[in-house]
């Protein structure tokens, strides 16, 4: 595994200094007018949190949030700890921002940058179009004009991107094209515009901020059959249309008790990054059986596949769960599994679980010169029997970019909803 420091942004350095410590391999990173972090020592990760390794490992990991939540002193503390991104869960989708034509509301989005921002968080625009008609406003599906239709998605997206022009570095300009458990196009309105309705948003978005990295989101490519060849083929045919794409996001929306395929979920991201893409998981979360003994413990373990599936393609740059404590989940309003789910890296105390431990471990071997002394779970791979990854490597480089882990959700046809504190919540439809 080439060591991913190596590739990483020095772009935050502006006003973070890093220090080296040569005779041993600890590292202490003050930031300039703040106090100093906890030191961090890759090789005992007790003394890390996951924010540390990854700005180590070089890529962004992060969670997701609501306006409300952030106002909560102990979520607020646990995401600008554990995450160096976070992305807004519901604030930034045409429902929450559009709900009416003619009507605007970013003040959520707003409020969830400006938390970034103070926190030295980059953020994630999640998403410009929902290729979804269940999670599209009901007065923007009634528009049967094909050119009334593109007039609004047009002014959707240059008002969007207009707003948070210079301040939201990515975005997941359409989300879902595809159809939810299949290979053929999406049930969205947005079709009736002919096939290069997808490259006219992307265009638009560059042209409107430049400076912002352009991805194509989707989910269920880890399980349903064929649809990874057809998102693969998508982003292709963009490519040769000469789209101005930079990334696909690949959610990760995992099944309880689903073992994951190491080397083949890897392969399957090189596919995008051999196109000269990044790629990055984007919804992480691993549901389990609330009657199952062990459940944790094999939780743990698929999440230390994931992880470790990302670093081992240098063009992974991010994981992004979607999702912080088990108190929050989309899972349990959805009635997919039984309830709880438990899918995240803290249960509902904010109290770590066996899976936050095993993501700690699974980056601290990634930078260390000295590797922890943590077992990591057999890769699996197809047609073989299962193996322990290798060592990382044994130079450390220090850079600060940012490992994403962060979360959000959809397993099959869902519509959106008011729940609890206001909080937009999924359910399914019959």
């Amino acid at each position: 595994m080439a060591l991913r420091a190596q590739r990483a942004s020095w772009r935050r350095l502006t006003s973070v200094a890093i220090v080296l410590l040569a005779a041993t391999p600890l590292f202490l990173v003050r930031i300039d007018g703040a106090a100093a972090l906890p030191t961090c020592d890759p090789s005992a990760p007790a003394t890390c949190s996951l924010r540390q390794l990854a700005d180590l490992a070089g890529i962004r990991i992060g969670s997701i949030a609501e306006p409300y939540e952030i106002t909560d002193p102990a979520y607020a503390s646990v995401l600008a700890r554990e995450f160096n991104s976070v992305t807004p869960e519901n604030a930034l989708k045409w429902y929450a921002t559009q709900p009416s034509n003619g009507t605007w509301d970013f003040s959520g989005a707003d409020e969830i940058l400006s938390f970034a921002d103070d926190h030295d968080m980059t953020i994630r625009g999640h998403n410009l179009v929902w290729a979804q008609d269940t999670y599209t406003p009901a007065w923007v599906k009634s528009i049967a004009d094909p050119v009334a239709l593109m007039t609004v998605l047009e002014n959707h997206i240059t008002a969007t991107m207009n707003h948070f022009a210079g301040k939201i570095p990515r975005w997941d300009v359409v989300n879902e094209p595809l159809a939810s458990v299949g290979t053929g196009q999406s049930s969205s309105v947005f079709w009736s515009l002919g096939p290069d309705w997808i490259a006219d948003a992307f265009r638009l978005a560059h042209t409107l901020d430049p400076s912002a990295e352009l991805w194509l989101n989707e989910y269920g490519t880890d399980w349903v059959p064929g649809k990874h060849e057809a998102l693969a083929a998508l982003v292709s045919d963009l490519l040769d249309a000469g789209v101005p794409i930079n990334g696909v996001g690949l959610q990760m929306h995992r099944l309880p008790g689903a073992v994951l395929d190491t080397e083949k979920f890897a392969s399957q991201m090189r596919d995008f990054t051999a196109l000269g893409l990044e790629v990055a998981v984007t919804e992480l979360d691993i549901p389990v059986a609330p009657t199952d003994p062990g459940a944790l413990e094999s939780q743990a373990s698929e999440y230390a596949r994931v992880v470790s599936a990302c670093l081992m393609v240098d063009g992974c740059v991010e994981v992004t769960l979607w999702g912080l404590t088990d108190g929050s989940t989309w899972l349990d309003s959805v009635g997919l599994f039984a309830t709880p789910t438990r899918p995240l890296l803290f249960d509902n105390a904010f109290a770590p679980k066996p899976a936050y431990d095993a993501v700690r471990g699974v980056l601290a071997e990634a930078v260390s010169p000295t590797p922890p002394s943590v077992t990591q779970p057999p890769q699996i791979t197809t047609g073989s029997e299962p193996r322990l990854p290798a060592t990382g490597s044994s130079t450390a480089l220090l850079a600060a970019a940012g490992l994403i882990l962060v979360a959000g959700g959809l397993l099959v046809s869902r519509a959106a909803s008011v729940g609890n504190q206001g909080r937009l919540q999924n359910q399914t439809i019959e």
